[in-house]
C-alpha cells in the first residue's frame, strides 16, 4: 500500500515533464516506469512542474545517468539525426546528449506522458489505494491530462517543430490530444503521421533500441520521412 498524502498525490499528477514546452523537439509517451513507494516519495517532495531530466534522475539512488536508457537513446539519436549530427547512432554521441541535453528547460527536448504516475510495467497497478482500478484512474486523470497537453501546445511560444508520439498500443489518446489534425499512415504503417502549419506530428512504435524495430535503418528513414514532411 503505497503511503501518501492528498498533497504529494496532487503533487505526482501535476508533474509536466523534463524540459519546457516551447522546445523545438516533443517526445510524448504514456507513463514513465517506476512507481515504487520509494521513488514516488521523492518525486512528491523534490520534483517541480517541469523537471531536469538529469538533474532530478540524480535524486534516485539507483539510477546512473551514464548508462543508456533504451528510450532516451532513441530521443537522443533523433534529434541528433535530424539536427545534422554525422554521429548521431553513435552510442558515445547517445550518452553524452542523454546526460547533458536531453529534457533540459533552456534546450530543444520536451519529455512529457499522457498519464502521470509511474508504472513499472504495463500489467503493474500500485495505486489500488488512491484509484480502485486502471479504469477508475483513466476516468477521473485521463480529461485533465488530455486538456493540459493542448493547452501547452497551444501556448508554447514558439511551439514544437517535431512532436513525436510512442507506444502503438496508445495511439488512441495521441489522437486525442492533437485533435485538430488527421493522421495517416506512412513508412509501411509502421508509422501516422499529421501536419498543421506549424508542426508535424509522427506516431510510432514504443522507443525501445532494437526489440521494437527501431534500429539505425529505421530511424535514419524515420527522421528523413520527418526532415521532409515538417512544415518549416
Amino acid at each position: 500500500m503505497l503511503d501518501l498524502t492528498t498533497s504529494q498525490i496532487e503533487k505526482l499528477l501535476a508533474f509536466r515533464g523534463y524540459g519546457s514546452p516551447s522546445a523545438r523537439f516533443w517526445f510524448v509517451g504514456m507513463e514513465e516506469a517506476g512507481g515504487d513507494s520509494a521513488s514516488l516519495q521523492i518525486r512528491a517532495s523534490k520534483f517541480a512542474r517541469y523537471e531536469v531530466l538529469a538533474e532530478s534522475h540524480r535524486n534516485f539512488e539507483s539510477h546512473d545517468m551514464s548508462k543508456l536508457i533504451s528510450t532516451w537513446r532513441i530521443m537522443s539519436a533523433i534529434v541528433g539525426r535530424i539536427s545534422g549530427e554525422a554521429d548521431w547512432w553513435n552510442t558515445g554521441y547517445a550518452k553524452s546528449y542523454q546526460m547533458n541535453h536531453l529534457g533540459r528547460p533552456d534546450g530543444e527536448t520536451y519529455l512529457t506522458e499522457v498519464l502521470p504516475l509511474p508504472k513499472r510495467s504495463l500489467s503493474d497497478w500500485p495505486y489500488a489505494s488512491i484509484y480502485g482500478s486502471p479504469k477508475d484512474y483513466l476516468d477521473q486523470v485521463l480529461p485533465n491530462q488530455l486538456t493540459s497537453l493542448q493547452r501547452e501546445f497551444a501556448e508554447a511560444n514558439p511551439g514544437p517543430q517535431f512532436v513525436f508520439c510512442y507506444g502503438k498500443k496508445y495511439w488512441q489518446y495521441h489522437h486525442d490530444i492533437f485533435d485538430f489534425v488527421t493522421f495517416r499512415d506512412a513508412l509501411d504503417g509502421k508509422i501516422q503521421w499529421a501536419r498543421n502549419d506549424s508542426t508535424i506530428f509522427i506516431l510510432t512504435s514504443f522507443f525501445g533500441y532494437g526489440w521494437t524495430g527501431f534500429g539505425e535503418h529505421f530511424v535514419d528513414r524515420l527522421c528523413d520521412f520527418a526532415i521532409s514532411n515538417s512544415p518549416k
